[in-house]
């Protein structure tokens, strides 16, 4: 998905690929993938493997649309501005190639790593999200002690793993505004401080900043 509006005004726009959890397709998760497109990304989404691959093929696709004269997008993408995402299955292959080049930053949620490894492929700043009421919150919990890059992590009230997202949306919204659209002001007022905007939402830590 793609704003209506694509490239008006000379803008170029960041790049959000994400995966869906297991057993689950992109629409889904449609109304949140439009809410993200109407703040300005390109957001890429199918159906997640364990394993990103079709996450560094999905960037390398829209890097050809963005130089084919016939695409919509052609030459209004700005492909120093990326992150990689998901939920559940879509976060473990989110770790799977989270050591890609073209990353800005990465998005976890309800979905940490089966072996405690994954956050040894990070290697840019980390949002993660879990619920209170999610099985898969303490394997994230793992994944923040091995974790040694910037993260932000937030363990959300009333939330189980079928709603992490939904009810994080806005989170990620605003995380990617900061990491993808320099909003430089959402460090400190949606997350980097004790009265952050989010920090009523759950049990938030972070570190590495």
């Amino acid at each position: 998905m793609y704003p209506a509006d694509a490239g008006r005004d000379g803008v170029d726009h960041p790049v959000l690929v994400r995966g869906p959890g297991a057993g689950s397709e992109p629409a889904e998760y449609e109304d949140m993938l439009r809410q993200w497109a109407s703040h300005g990304f390109v957001v890429y989404s199918e159906v997640s493997s364990s394993s990103g691959d079709y996450m560094v093929d999905a960037l390398d696709w829209l890097e050809d649309r963005n130089t084919a004269p016939s695409s919509p997008l052609h030459s209004h993408l700005d492909l120093s501005e990326v992150a990689f995402g998901g939920h559940s299955r879509g976060s473990i292959g989110t770790f799977d190639v989270a050591d890609e080049q073209r990353l800005e930053t990465t998005v976890h949620v309800a979905g940490g790593s089966f072996d405690g490894n994954g956050p040894d492929s990070l290697r840019n700043p980390a949002l993660y999200i879990g619920g209170d009421e999610d099985f898969a919150t303490s394997n994230m919990e793992r994944d923040y002690t091995h974790t040694d890059v910037p993260v932000w992590f937030n363990v959300l009230d009333g939330t189980d793993h079928i709603l992490a997202t939904r009810n994080g949306q806005h989170i990620i919204t605003s995380w990617l505004r900061w990491h993808l659209a320099d909003e430089e002001f959402r460090r400190t007022q949606d997350f980097l401080s004790p009265d952050c905007a989010f920090c009523d939402l759950g049990d938030v830590t972070y570190k590495n900043w």
